[in-house]
C-alpha cells in the first residue's frame, strides 16, 4: 500500500516511461515541473501551445531537458488528438481553464470520453494522518444528484486501486452526523450511503473530526467502522471539496496532488496557482493510474 507521495514517486522509477502531452505549456512553474519529471525518468513530454513563448521560456529559464514542442493555436485540442492517436499516453492541463480543456476532452467525436462522468481527486498527505487522503470532487461537477455522488464515488473507488487499497474506507461528509433536514447534505449522505453500503464500507453522514480520529468518535459516542482511518472522503459538494485542499495545501503544511479520473486517459489536472513541486506530484498521480 502506498502511504506518501515519496512511496509513489519511488514506485514508478522502475515503470516503463510515459508520454505526456502538456496542453498550453507557456508557463515556467509547468515547464520546471516537466523538467523535474523528465529528469527523473519518470515521463517524457510533449510541449504544446505557441512554440516561440515555449523555447525562450525555456532558454529564459534554463531548462536543459529536451522536448518536443509542437505549435498550436488549439492547444487543448492538439493535445487530446495526441492522446487519441497514440502519439502521448496521458494529458496535462497548462496554462489554460479546466473549461477549454474538459470541452476538448469530452468532445463527443474527437475527444476522450469513457462514461459520460469525469471526476477530481485530490490526494493529500498530512503529517498529522498515517496515510494519504483522497478527496472527490473538488474541480469538476458543479452540481451533484444521486447518480452523481454514485459515479464520483465508484471513480474514486477504482483510481484508489492503485495504490494498493483493495477496499477504502469512505466517508461522506456533511456537518453534523445526525440527519437532518435543514441541513440537505446530511440527507444525501444517509440516502447515498445506504444506496452503496452493499457495495463499498461507507458511512454517511460523517463529520471531518469524526472522519479523522477515532478519539473524537469515542467522545461523540459513534459507532463507526471508518472514524480515524477513513481513505477516501465524499464532500457534500465542489466548493467545499476544494476549500478542504487548498486550505491543508496553504495553511496546514500538507502536500497534494491532483488528477482527473473517467475518461479513457487520466488527466493531470492542476491549479494555475500550483508550485512546481505539487504538479510534479499530480504528474506522479496521472503516471500511476496509467501503468
Amino acid at each position: 500500500m502506498i502511504t506518501s507521495f515519496d512511496q509513489l514517486i519511488a514506485s514508478l522509477s522502475d515503470k516503463p516511461k510515459r508520454c505526456i502531452a502538456l496542453a498550453a505549456a507557456e508557463d515556467e512553474v509547468l515547464l520546471h515541473a516537466a523538467d523535474q519529471a523528465q529528469h527523473q525518468g519518470l515521463a517524457s513530454f510533449i510541449l504544446v501551445g505557441n512554440s516561440d513563448k515555449i523555447d525562450e521560456m525555456l532558454r529564459d529559464h534554463d531548462i536543459e531537458s529536451q522536448f518536443e514542442v509542437i505549435h498550436s493555436e488549439r492547444p487543448a485540442e492538439a493535445a487530446v488528438k495526441l492522446v487519441r492517436d497514440g502519439q502521448a499516453d496521458l494529458l496535462m492541463k497548462g496554462a489554460i481553464s479546466s473549461s477549454a480543456l474538459l470541452k476538448a476532452v469530452l468532445d463527443r467525436e474527437r475527444g476522450l470520453r469513457k462514461g459520460d462522468l469525469l471526476s477530481h481527486v485530490a490526494v493529500i498527505e498530512s503529517p498529522q494522518y498515517h496515510k494519504l487522503l483522497f478527496v472527490s470532487d473538488g474541480g469538476i461537477n458543479l452540481s451533484f444528484d444521486d447518480a452523481t455522488f454514485i459515479t464520483v464515488i465508484r471513480n474514486a473507488v477504482d483510481y484508489i486501486r492503485y495504490f494498493g487499497i483493495e477496499k477504502p474506507k469512505i466517508g461522506m461528509l456533511a456537518l453534523v452526523e445526525q440527519v437532518n433536514a435543514k441541513i440537505p447534505e446530511t440527507v444525501m449522505a444517509d440516502k447515498i450511503a445506504k444506496l452503496l453500503q452493499h457495495e463499498c464500507m461507507i458511512e454517511g453522514p460523517i463529520a471531518l473530526d469524526v472522519a479523522i480520529s477515532a478519539e473524537a468518535a469515542r467522545h461523540k459516542h459513534l459507532p463507526s467502522r471508518i472514524a480515524g482511518d477513513v481513505d477516501i472522503m465524499i464532500m457534500p459538494n465542489t466548493t467545499a471539496a476544494n476549500h478542504l485542499v487548498k486550505g491543508l495545501g496553504g495553511l496546514g503544511g500538507c502536500k497534494v496532488g491532483g488528477v482527473i479520473v473517467g475518461a479513457k486517459v487520466p488527466i493531470i489536472l492542476l491549479s494555475r496557482s500550483d508550485d512546481a513541486e505539487t504538479k510534479l506530484r499530480s504528474i506522479a498521480l496521472g503516471l500511476v493510474a496509467d501503468l
